[in-house]
């Protein structure tokens, strides 16, 4: 989440909203995000219904916690793109590419 903090910028200036989803309460949100040094993109949590937005994206293991997963979402809600990532993180040089494709 750090990176993506990091280039809040870039992604702005890429008309851009970072935004981060997962299962975890509102509170476990918070917390991380005071850890993290500070979030300031919306972390929009998952919770109740447990894991149904995840669910949609198809990223939701069976174990009931999320795939780690980056999507583009045109303003239409198209997804533009959607990558999985079994370990790492994703490289924001990659993403902004990707959004210069739009």
């Amino acid at each position: 989440m750090s990176n993506f903090e990091a280039d809040k910028a870039s992604f702005e200036a890429k008309d851009a909203q970072v935004l981060s989803v997962s299962v975890d309460s509102v509170f476990a949100h918070k917390a991380f995000a005071e850890q993290m040094g500070g979030i300031t993109f919306p972390m929009l949590s998952d919770f109740f219904p447990h894991g149904e937005v995840c669910e949609q994206y198809d990223c939701l293991r069976p174990q009931g916690f999320p795939k780690r997963a980056v999507f583009i979402i045109d303003k239409q809600g198209t997804v533009r793109y959607a990558k999985l990532y079994e370990g790492g993180i994703p490289e924001n040089q990659d993403l902004l590419a990707e959004l210069d494709k739009l």
